[in-house]
């Protein structure tokens, strides 16, 4: 049997009921990313450059089932309010585990009755071989993170279902 091929690069988009600014402070607060996201549960802002502006770094705490927990250093690579916020996750040298950077963006334009929110992400650098194995075995959901991008929007659309557009 062969293994599914790694993706690397894909998008979702979806209208959500709010204006650009609404959407935009919600995607920027890295801190509720855990409302939304299906592996994401915390992130937590690091000492240094302003929390959300480019070059800003947090902490992403993640989980899938009870086995797999771990978590990434990320760097803010653009915060035009209003219109984009992304984030990479900063490859590690000394941990062969981390050695590898996704690039994660939200691009946002206004519609009429709300935003069109395009979530999309870029891998930069793959795992290391060995570890693709291994993450491919145990979360093979990388292979193609479209699907839980697609909840990701689907839990926004929610939490912004009350703000005013």
């Amino acid at each position: 049997m062969t293994a599914r091929p790694w993706r690397t690069s894909g998008s979702v988009e979806l209208v959500v009921p709010a204006g650009p600014e609404a959407v935009y402070a919600l995607v920027a607060d890295v801190t509720r990313i855990g409302e939304r996201s299906p592996e994401c549960h915390t992130a937590t802002w690091l000492p240094g450059a302003p929390a959300g502006t480019v070059g800003a770094v947090f902490r992403g705490s993640n989980r899938v089932g009870r086995a797999a927990r771990w978590s990434r250093r990320c760097e803010v690579v653009a915060a035009e309010r209003g219109r984009v916020f992304a984030f990479r996750t900063l490859p590690e040298r000394l941990d062969v585990t981390r050695r590898d950077s996704t690039t994660w963006r939200y691009d946002l334009e206004p519609v009429p009755g709300g935003t069109r929110v395009r979530h999309s992400y870029a891998i930069t650098q793959l795992p290391l071989r060995p570890m693709r194995a291994v993450y491919g075995l145990l979360l093979p959901q990388h292979r193609d993170m479209r699907p839980q991008m697609q909840v990701n929007l689907e839990r926004l659309r929610e939490q912004l279902a009350t703000v005013p557009v």
